[in-house]
């Protein structure tokens, strides 16, 4: 059967679609301030580069014999779904001065993810940082404390485990005899501006 060039655009959407689950998990972490890294060049442009290289991995594999008999729409998302497991492949492991080389695509790929990666996370800080300065500007401990509760018990994706443990948390957090005022407000503004516990 001839593979379709239009359905390199299946195998393109699928790979973007990973490649986009991957940075959400990665970045968003409940948190509104994550939510402005949507618009970052550098974000929408990693899932673009791995869009046209899943469309390129189509049309090189789509070339090869053994895979022109498969169904067209099952190979064009077969391979968006193992885009990331392809581009990651390692075809040899050279050594140089003691040290283990990977030789394949996974050492590009994975520097240019990191090199991404880098760029995206220092907005994501920044922006966490705007939101947790202003958060203790304009709110004393008692108000932190209860939108962090009421953050916590509207939470519909933590367990009601979770929702204790954090509870709990807080709870120390604010009856911390070693924390000052402003240690309190700034523990309780990081958490919210992130949704990590420090």
């Amino acid at each position: 059967m001839q593979h379709s060039p239009w359905l390199s655009l299946l195998s393109a959407a699928v790979a973007g679609g990973v490649t986009l689950f991957d940075m959400d998990r990665t970045f968003i972490v409940g948190d509104v301030s994550g939510y402005r890294v949507h618009r970052s060049a550098w974000w929408w442009g990693f899932v673009l580069v791995n869009c046209a290289t899943a469309a390129v991995v189509y049309f090189g594999l789509a070339a090869v014999p053994a895979f022109r008999d498969w169904n067209s729409w099952l190979f064009a998302a077969g391979i968006g779904v193992s885009y990331l497991a392809l581009v990651r492949l390692k075809f040899a492991t050279v050594s140089y001065q003691n040290t283990q080389i990977p030789v394949g695509l996974d050492t590009f790929y994975e520097s240019g993810r990191q090199f991404v990666f880098k760029r995206i996370n220092e907005a994501v800080k920044a922006d966490r940082a705007r939101l947790a300065r202003r958060l203790i500007e304009d709110h004393d401990v008692k108000s932190l404390g209860n939108q962090i509760r009421l953050d916590i018990n509207l939470d519909a994706l933590l367990t009601p485990e979770e929702k204790k443990t954090r509870l709990a948390w807080l709870l120390k957090v604010l009856q911390d005899p070693g924390f000052d005022e402003e240690q309190k407000k700034t523990t309780m503004a990081v958490y919210l501006a992130s949704g990590t516990q420090v």
